[in-house]
């Protein structure tokens, strides 16, 4: 039985202010700066498997920015092609499956952000990634979309924060309380509310799997929801499982004063297990953050 194609104006989450681009009606060239957001609307017929935006570059065989959601294979690349050959990709899960964040027969609004060190990407009105610059942003001049993916609409903006309520809200709101723990399978990535301040004593108990093959994963404690301007943080936990020849750690970090500070690593036998669910507690403690992975304590940060 066929499906009813929905009508893009019926989309909630359109900006009427995009314009159709294809073949009759090229994207201009463009000039991207610090603050500069690509916001693009889309339709993923049924038969979609892959498509890709591209920004491209004045040197031919230059992409700076590489958006590739792989339907078919249920996750999405992001890379860089640097004189024609491609760089290292950055992949992420949950673009197919259940709950797929690009569904079939439906339109999309991607929003692509351009921070001070990275592109910070969107998809209707979530944060869904992001992506360290590897060519500079004056060196991009044009946008390209390639693959199954129809009635694209883009327009270009600049925008002070990031996430902008402005442009689209948020489909989730998350605040986490003593008396109302968030219990339910999370999607990552997420940012979650605190009704109250953090105090002495404080223990924030994080339960999760591992994927089978893990690459890395972070939490932060942080001043505010916002991706930019950069929010102090106050803690960043960031196991790392596969990164070159290096055993597995745990580096701990904080952001002030517009900077990273000095990284700690944390390495030993950690009891990560991947495919196997873990218990992260960070305690609140006069002497600094006390981590535990488990039933074992593996680090304190001050």
């Amino acid at each position: 039985m066929s499906q009813v194609r929905p009508s893009v104006e019926n989309f909630e989450n359109n900006d009427i202010q995009t314009k159709p681009v294809n073949e009759s009606n090229p994207v201009e060239p463009i000039r991207l700066e610090i603050k500069s957001a690509i916001i693009v609307i889309g339709f993923i017929p049924n038969n979609s498997k892959s498509f890709s935006f591209n920004l491209t570059c004045r040197s031919t065989g230059n992409i700076a920015l590489h958006f590739n959601p792989r339907l078919d294979r249920g996750y999405c690349v992001r890379n860089t092609k640097i004189k024609g050959s491609w760089d290292s990709e950055e992949t992420c899960s949950r673009v197919g499956g259940i709950n797929p964040l690009f569904p079939r027969n439906s339109y999309f609004h991607l929003l692509i952000f351009c921070g001070s060190r990275e592109f910070q990407i969107a998809v209707n009105g979530e944060h869904f990634c992001e992506f360290p610059y590897r060519l500079s942003l004056e060196s991009i001049t044009n946008f390209e979309y390639v693959g199954d993916v129809e009635d694209v609409r883009i327009r270009l903006t600049k925008l002070n924060i990031y996430p902008d309520p402005k442009i689209i809200k948020p489909r989730r709101y998350l605040e986490l309380s003593p008396e109302k723990p968030l219990a339910f399978n999370l999607e990552v990535p997420c940012t979650i509310s605190l009704s109250q301040p953090l105090a002495f004593g404080t223990k924030i108990f994080i339960k999760g799997r591992l994927k089978l093959l893990p690459h890395s994963f972070y939490v932060n404690l942080q001043r505010s929801q916002l991706y930019y301007p950069h929010p102090d943080i106050a803690l960043h936990l960031n196991p790392r499982f596969l990164f070159g020849n290096h055993p597995s750690c745990v580096v701990m970090n904080c952001w002030t004063n517009g900077a990273w500070s000095a990284e700690e690593r944390h390495e030993g036998q950690l009891s990560w297990g991947p495919g196997r669910d873990f218990l992260l507690t960070i305690r609140c403690e006069y002497e600094g953050y006390n981590i535990w992975l488990d039933n074992k304590i593996i680090g304190i940060f001050q």
